[in-house]
């Protein structure tokens, strides 16, 4: 097997890719387009959250709107 060397400047991946997959039979660049899709499927779940979800989580003190003693001198 051939061990292939992937240049680690993006500037350089990009037109390499391009060009081996440019090289490739149609059939080919499908099944690289799917995997392609495949891998940003497995990196890109976005999780929006739900309304309501938190309902229950977050509690206030009775007292939330009271005066607060240290502000006392300047009420």
């Amino acid at each position: 097997m051939n061990t292939v060397s992937i240049p680690q400047n993006t500037d350089f991946i990009f037109p390499l890719l391009y060009g081996k997959i440019e090289g490739l039979p149609i059939e080919m660049q499908k099944e690289v387009s799917l995997f392609a899709e495949f891998l940003l499927s497995k990196t890109s779940h976005i999780v929006t959250p739900k309304f309501g979800s938190l309902k229950g989580k977050i509690h206030l003190s009775a007292d939330f709107d009271a005066p607060l003693s240290d502000f006392k001198e300047y009420m």
